[in-house]
């Protein structure tokens, strides 16, 4: 089942242009819109894909009979969890 937006969410104006773009671009004929819906899909993929790499926090190199490295990763909150701790 598809999430319902409210109302307010749907008229801001990033909304309305991609619901233009997609709607008149994919599955219209207009290549404006089209190179429009391209831009925020291709956005959207960067993103996912680059956008949320763990942050190196340290590293640490332990000496001995055996050697082997520690690493420790610090990954970004997502947008989500980061509404929620905002309060």
């Amino acid at each position: 089942m598809a999430r319902r937006r409210p109302l307010l969410d749907m008229m801001r104006p990033t909304m309305v242009i991609r619901a233009q773009a997609f709607r008149k671009g994919l599955f219209g004929s207009s290549t404006f819109w089209r190179t429009v819906a391209f831009a925020i899909i291709g956005k959207r993929v960067i993103k996912r894909y680059f956008g949320r790499e763990p942050e190196i926090i340290e590293v640490a190199t332990l000496r001995g009979g055996n050697h082997w490295m520690q690493i420790r990763t610090y990954d970004p909150q997502s947008r989500r969890a980061r509404r929620r701790a905002a309060g």
